[in-house]
This record gives structure tokens, C-alpha cells and sequence, in this order.
């Protein structure tokens, strides 16, 4: 039998994403990854690969997390937050507006600072993060499409929409940087969920 490791890997990887969340790729050096995490660069290098290799395991897991709580805050069914689709999606989004508002210091979301940082540059951080949006826009259409709640336009097209859910929400990461009020946010949250094309209601017979 191998020797078991002498520390948690999950402890391991939240750290180092937390690292390289605060200084970025190219302002961590292995050194500050071994300070942070008490461990040598052997057992670093053996348990995880090298720099890179970390940064894009901890990336991906985070990508990972972020689509699964998104489709679990959106999901329908006994489990469902609310029983409405458009409430839900709109309660998921001022959720994230007054999270990310409410932040001291600002540090935004991982998913954006890491495309922001190295997507241009790195293939395997860009395809990560282009999996990452195309889910996570997926799960939104799922939420405008969820037709059985007759709450939407028969017309709509819910895949663009889902896109523009996430537009505003990733605008909402960056700005709330800038110290947005968290009431303006929350505003531009519901204001982008109202913006759906909703199905007229039922006619009353006369």
C-alpha cells in the first residue's frame, strides 16, 4: 500500500485558490504557494503537477461548483427555491448582486478574474472558462424555458437570453468592484430579469 498523505487536499486546494485568487498567475511564485500552504514544493510538485497545472485544477473546480449551485438554485421540482422559474431566476440574480456588493474588499468572482487575467493567453485556462459560461448560460435558458409555468412568450428564444443573463451578471462582478451601490445592483438584477418577453395572460370570456 502507498503512504497516505500527511495533509487534506481539499484544505490544500482552497488555499491555493485563494492565493492565486488575491495575487493571480503571474504575481504567485511557487514560494508564496508553499508558505501558504505549509507544504514543500516536492510534495506540492508530486501531489499536484506544477504551477500551472494547480491553477487550472483549482480553476476548474471552481468552474465545477459554480455551475452546480447555479443549477441547483435553479432547478425545478419538489427542491425548487421558489415554485416560479422568472422568481427564481430573479432571486438568483439579486442573490449574486447583493453578494458581490456586499464584499470587503471587492474580489469579484474567480471565474472573471481568471478569464480576464489569462484567458488571452492561455488555451486550457480559455476553454475552461468557455465550458464554464456555456453552462452556466445553459442553465439560465433552462430556467426561461421552462415552458410548464406558462410564464414566458411562446416566441422567445431562450438561448441568447440565457447569455444576457449572464452578461449582466458578469457587468455586475466587475462594477461592484468599483463600489456600486449594492441597491443600484440589485435594481439592474431585476431589471434584466423583466426584460424577458413574458406570455400574455389567459383572456377572461365574456
Amino acid at each position: 500500500m502507498g503512504r497516505r498523505r500527511g495533509f487534506d487536499e481539499a484544505v490544500v486546494l482552497n488555499v491555493v485558490r485563494d492565493q492565486f485568487w488575491t495575487t493571480g498567475f503571474a504575481g504567485t511564485s511557487t514560494y508564496d504557494l508553499m508558505e501558504a500552504t505549509g507544504l514543500g514544493k516536492g510534495s506540492i510538485y508530486k501531489a499536484f503537477g506544477n504551477k500551472h497545472d494547480l491553477y487550472v485544477r483549482v480553476f476548474s473546480d471552481y468552474c465545477r461548483d459554480l455551475v452546480a449551485q447555479a443549477r441547483e438554485q435553479l432547478q425545478g421540482g419538489p427542491k425548487a427555491v421558489l415554485p416560479s422559474p422568472m422568481a427564481r431566476l430573479e432571486h438568483y440574480l439579486v442573490s449574486l448582486a447583493v453578494s458581490l456588493a456586499g464584499e470587503s474588499p471587492p474580489r469579484g468572482c474567480f471565474l472573471t478574474k481568471v478569464t480576464a487575467d489569462r484567458a488571452g493567453e492561455d488555451e486550457e485556462v480559455a476553454q475552461t472558462a468557455r465550458r464554464a459560461f456555456d453552462d452556466l448560460a445553459g442553465v439560465l435558458a433552462g430556467a426561461i424555458r421552462d415552458q410548464d409555468a406558462g410564464e414566458v412568450a411562446d416566441h422567445v428564444d431562450s438561448s441568447p437570453l440565457g447569455y444576457l443573463l449572464l452578461s449582466v451578471i458578469r457587468g455586475i462582478d466587475s462594477i461592484a468592484k468599483a463600489d456600486v451601490d449594492a441597491t443600484t445592483l440589485e435594481q439592474a438584477a431585476r431589471s434584466a430579469v423583466a426584460l424577458i418577453p413574458r406570455a400574455e395572460p389567459p383572456r377572461e370570456e365574456v
